[in-house]
């Protein structure tokens, strides 16, 4: 019995011993499990761990008080905080305050506070755009997404949320940038003045178009838009632009600048410097066109030009015209292939000055449109100014002459001149006056290779004075001899010029007597030339070509200071010679010079000699050359009181007319009328009168041209007031005049 009892509890013991082993195998078993089941989970722990730390985007959950539970290293980087220092802190405060009530209502409808109805499911997220204020203050626009994760049930609490946070501040700048830069776009082209398009540039329409486009094609927007760009455009500019677009589409350019027409409602065309430039929108390529308006620029530009290039009255090509044309034609012609015709209107000076310049004006449109009227195609007529006009006719094309046998030929500017000359020789009736119109004209061709346009107009030009000089109403070709003649005038001309350098051009005086006393009452001043070679010249042989050369007026501008000079040495010296007056002629060009009256009264300062010792003496041609300009400069020198007298009286045109209008106090008659006196009947008459006509009008009247006794009486007995010519003295230099000696004829 004992024994049994031993032997059950040592059978207990071994069932205890066994199951305390079975037990603790087990435990460590489940031990083992379960530390394989923790290693494994805090394996996927980190795994997830660095999945979401490796997202773009920030990820935070919250519990259900919005308090941070966890965070990922991207929100840690954005909000500018540690994990840790995130944990515990509420989101909402890290919301920008404009957006917390807009977070609260978006957290609200997806996790109820109230536990909301249970049987309407709150939303599972919500998105937007919200400010994140990170631990500095900064702000960050950050699109945010609240996601709520499902609910094991009905009962279970609010699990939080799990917030995901994109940093889109960039994105969002760049997009109000955008939109910003958009919206001035438009404010600018739908105020800019100028016009302005935006054009597809797939099918070339216009997708849009300012209110200055509208107004400027006089169109509505809402006609213009949808329509193609090219319906409004004209076709040849449409061509002339092919190689532009083309630069565009192949991506060579961007842009391009152009000047082409547009189209108006009324059907004219508008010139318009456009600009383009593409841009590109969504994909799709469009054209931001600059249309500006430049069609008054344009044709002020055409106006100037043509104003450069044509004469005003006429509207004929001008000098310089002719010249670059003719210039252009002579670089590629043969010899005598290019001829020019200079035409110059015969008195054309008188019927300006008696009539006035408005019928000279008109007379000059009427002769440049009866020129024109016989020009041939190819051929050129232009106006150098006043009344001379050039005809340039270019033989190198060949015109049709209509069967008409004094029609212009290519090569026979003679023909062609015959031709200008008949175009005008019919009367013209102007303001109720019947003028006839004659021409003188020169012509010349290229007669070697290589000649320049200055160079054929001078051959033509002095052709032409040589028709002047023969009478006028002339034609005359440029010949050799002319050449000749020119090259001597040339020549001359230079010499003249020396011999003003080199003091050879010298004054000599002739005595003016007064016939009731007998004595000198003055000394008329007389240009001569102590020529080296040829000796003394009178002015005959030089003065026309001081004219032609424009020396005129520096010689004149001579002989007055030498003049005044030698009267002022006479008075120094105790001379009687300087108690008396000196003459001094005066030419057109002197009077025509804006500045001479300065020169002259210059001279007097300079001399010290009194205007009343000085005249002048003007012939009438001088006078005629320019009325209004010779009577306004008259006026002056009067007015500085030095006095004025006609020379060569009678000899002029309409000397009664031009009389009244000159502050002029005495006239010279012609030696051509006093040379009969005594003699001719007619001499005598016209002398007669003219010293009846002159004392009648308070002037003193001085025969010229004395040379016998019989003439000295007779005017005498006329009651002429002063003489002068060979009978009194001939020209003589100033120390040939003895001192004192004078001049005394008895009555």
């Amino acid at each position: 019995m004992q024994s049994t009892a031993v032997i059950l509890v040592v059978a207990f013991a071994v069932v205890a011993v066994l199951a305390i082993v079975v037990v603790t195998l087990d435990a460590r078993r489940v031990r083992l499990r379960l530390q394989a089941a923790m290693a494994e989970t805090d394996a996927t722990h980190a795994g997830v761990r660095r999945l979401l730390d490796d997202l773009p985007d920030a990820v935070l959950r919250l519990d259900h008080d919005g308090r941070v539970v966890s965070a990922n290293a991207r929100a840690a980087a954005l909000t500018g905080r540690a994990e840790d220092a995130l944990v515990g802190r509420s989101f909402l405060g890290m919301v920008g305050t404009d957006d917390q009530v807009d977070i609260s209502d978006r957290w609200e409808r997806i996790n109820p506070r109230d536990g909301g109805d249970p049987r309407i499911e709150p939303m599972s997220s919500e998105t937007g755009v919200f400010e994140l204020l990170d631990a500095a203050g900064a702000s960050h626009l950050v699109e945010a997404t609240l996601h709520r994760p499902a609910r094991y049930s009905l009962e279970a609490a609010p699990p939080g949320l799990i917030v995901l946070l994109r940093d889109v501040t960039d994105r969002e700048r760049g997009t109000e940038a955008l939109e910003a830069a958009r919206r001035r776009f438009q404010l600018a082209f739908h105020s800019a003045p100028t016009g302005m398009a935006l054009v597809r540039l797939s099918d070339n329409r216009i997708i849009d178009a300012n209110q200055s486009l509208a107004d400027m094609l006089d169109h509505s927007r809402r006609y213009l838009v949808g329509r193609s760009i090219r319906d409004i455009t004209h076709p040849d500019d449409l061509r002339a632009a092919a190689a532009e677009r083309a630069r565009i589409e192949l991506g060579i350019d961007d842009g391009y600048r152009i000047e082409q027409r547009y189209l108006r409602r009324d059907g004219d065309y508008i010139w318009a410097k456009t600009q383009v430039s593409v841009t590109e929108d969504d994909g799709v390529s469009f054209a931001i066109t600059h249309i500006e308006d430049v069609t008054e620029q344009r044709r002020a530009v055409a106006d100037l030009a043509h104003a450069a290039t044509h004469d005003e009255l006429t509207a004929l090509p001008n000098r310089s015209a002719l010249v670059a044309r003719l210039d252009a034609v002579l670089a590629s012609a043969r010899v005598d292939e290019v001829a020019v015709l200079f035409l110059d209107l015969d008195n054309f000076k008188v019927v300006n000055d008696s009539l006035g310049h408005s019928v000279g004006d008109e007379l000059l449109r009427h002769v440049a449109s009866r020129f024109r009227s016989v020009m041939r195609d190819g051929d050129l007529l232009a106006r150098f100014g006043g009344d001379e006009f050039v005809v340039f006719v270019d033989g190198t094309s060949r015109g049709d002459t209509d069967g008409d046998p004094d029609a212009p030929s290519a090569l026979d500017p003679a023909k062609v001149a015959r031709r200008l000359q008949r175009s005008v020789e019919d009367a013209v009736t102007i303001d109720g006056h019947e003028l006839v119109v004659t021409t003188s004209i020169g012509y010349a061709t290229n007669a070697r290779l290589a000649m320049s346009a200055d160079e054929l107009l001078r051959n033509a030009d002095a052709a032409m004075y040589l028709a002047k000089s023969g009478g006028r109403d002339r034609i005359e070709a440029f010949t050799d001899a002319l050449r000749s003649s020119t090259m001597s005038s040339l020549q001359n001309a230079n010499d003249l010029r020396r011999a003003l350098s080199a003091n050879e051009i010298v004054p000599y005086f002739q005595p003016i007597v007064d016939l009731r006393s007998g004595q000198v009452a003055s000394y008329e001043v007389l240009v001569r030339w102590l020529h080296p070679e040829r000796g003394l010249l009178g002015p005959g042989h030089f003065l026309p070509i001081a004219e032609a050369s424009s020396l005129m007026a520096e010689i004149g501008e001579l002989m007055l200071r030498d003049a005044l000079a030698q009267l002022a040495h006479w008075r120094a010296t105790g001379d009687p010679a300087g108690d008396r007056a000196v003459s001094v002629n005066l030419a057109a060009q002197q009077l025509g010079d804006p500045n001479f009256v300065a020169i002259v009264r210059d001279a007097l300062g300079t001399s010290g000699i009194e205007a009343d010792s000085l005249w002048f003496e003007i012939t009438e041609t001088a006078l005629l050359t320019d009325v209004d300009a010779a009577s306004a400069a008259l006026r002056e020198l009067r007015g500085l009181g030095v006095h004025l007298s006609v020379d060569d009286f009678g000899t002029g045109y309409s000397s009664l007319t031009y009389l009244k209008r000159f502050p002029v106090e005495a006239i010279k008659v012609d030696k051509s009328f006093v040379d009969g006196l005594g003699i001719e009947v007619d001499d005598s008459s016209i002398v007669d009168a003219v010293i009846r006509l002159g004392h009648s009008l308070g002037l003193t009247v001085i025969a010229e041209g004395v040379e016998t006794p019989l003439q000295l009486a007779q005017l005498r007995e006329l009651g002429a007031d002063k003489g002068q010519g060979y009978l009194f003295g001939r020209p003589a230099p100033a120390r040939l005049l003895s001192v004192g000696a004078g001049v005394s004829v008895e009555s």
